[in-house]
């Protein structure tokens, strides 16, 4: 894969090159100093995938971000974003997401000089997936033209969502996440009737300002579940970043979320197949699972236990995802009831905030299948 890296730090250059070229299958062909002078490298070396800074002189990151999405349509690069550790920084990224960055990585330049051996990870191991993604996902479609495809189909899977047994809905997300949260969640009505708890793979402070996004956008309240937090209450509650979510229940038969630093095994933090796992032993058949794009597998192993345990398990639709990992390995396991579009998940959420057919009580109604639209 051909990679292009954009960043106005020389330094910052030299070292993310480095990692790049010393892994195989990868070539940086050209680095640029700021956004301006990426456009122009993009436009001139047609890259398989961008490495970009935000904050640079000239044209900083966003700006460049939307010239390359306009003239480079025609190899439609993938652009993983480098983001400052900053709550500017997170604020930007999720401003960049929604333009169409694939994805994006949190810098610390103290750390990163150092050839820290996560960061290099973490950056190859996104490069790795869009690459892969880009190989076997054809160039052109776009997600929505992709939603618009199979309608009947889709509408057919909706249905076999029995929507009265819900009492609670788990969701997972990594990989592309944040712009499919905002589009779900967008029309949740205020008056859900259910706790709608979210992994999300990202840094603490960037889960701390996704959910003042979506609490901005959403007519349904939105924090972050933190140590203790309630999560019997309607809602949406997006685990913190940096730890693991397991739903617990306490006394009085109340729900907490209980904050775990390590799981054998968990490679992401927040895991979502600790999320799906523990939901199911407290929610039962009354759990829907949602597993939204994502680079990896976890939250397969969750959805299969949700599965045992009598639950329902929703994936996004691949040609929609960013990176179709995760809702592939669902799906290969055997555990997913629905493969549906973020349109169809946003629409089948919002006929459950209308309907008012959940419940959050043990003897939830057998009844109440999604109507067509």
């Amino acid at each position: 894969m051909r990679v292009l890296v954009v960043d106005d730090s020389a330094f910052m250059r030299k070292i993310i090159s480095e990692m790049i070229n010393n892994e195989p299958g990868f070539e940086v062909v050209g680095v640029a100093r700021d956004g301006e002078d990426g456009v122009t490298k993009a436009i001139d070396l047609k890259p398989d995938l961008i490495t970009l800074d935000i904050e640079m002189p000239r044209k900083d990151g966003i700006s460049a971000l939307r010239e390359i999405k306009l003239r480079c349509r025609a190899f439609a690069p993938m652009v993983l974003m480098c983001s400052s550790l900053t709550v500017a920084g997170s604020n930007e990224t999720f401003k960049a997401l929604r333009i169409g960055a694939a994805d994006f990585i949190a810098k610390d330049p103290a750390v990163v000089g150092k050839h820290d051996a996560g960061f290099r990870a973490e950056l190859i191991g996104k490069l790795q997936a869009l690459s892969q993604q880009r190989r076997t996902t054809p160039q052109g479609i776009a997600s929505e033209e992709a939603e618009q495809q199979n309608t009947s189909i889709s509408e057919r899977k909706k249905k076999s969502i029995n929507l009265g047994r819900v009492k609670a809905i788990a969701v997972g997300s990594s990989t592309g996440g944040p712009p499919v949260l905002e589009e779900i969640f967008s029309f949740v009505p205020g008056g859900m009737t259910v706790p709608i708890i979210v992994a999300q793979h990202m840094p603490e402070l960037f889960t701390r300002s996704l959910a003042a996004r979506l609490d901005q956008q959403s007519a349904c309240t939105t924090t972050v579940a933190e140590n203790g937090t309630i999560l019997s209450n309607p809602g949406i509650y997006i685990a913190l970043g940096g730890s693991h979510l397991r739903p617990t229940k306490v006394a009085g038969g109340k729900i907490v979320s209980r904050l775990v630093e390590s799981i054998d095994g968990a490679i992401y933090r927040p895991s979502v197949d600790e999320l799906f796992t523990a939901s199911a032993d407290i929610w039962g058949d009354g759990l829907l699972a949602i597993q939204l794009t994502g680079m990896g597998a976890d939250g397969a192993k969750g959805a299969k236990h949700v599965k045992d345990r009598g639950g329902q398990v929703i994936t996004q639709l691949g040609k929609t995802c960013v990176v179709n990992g995760m809702p592939k390995a669902v799906l290969d396991a055997g555990a997913s009831d629905a493969e549906l579009s973020p349109r169809d998940i946003q629409s089948l959420l919002k006929e459950l905030g209308a309907t008012g057919n959940a419940a959050i009580g043990p003897n939830p109604p057998t009844t109440g299948h999604l109507r067509s639209a």
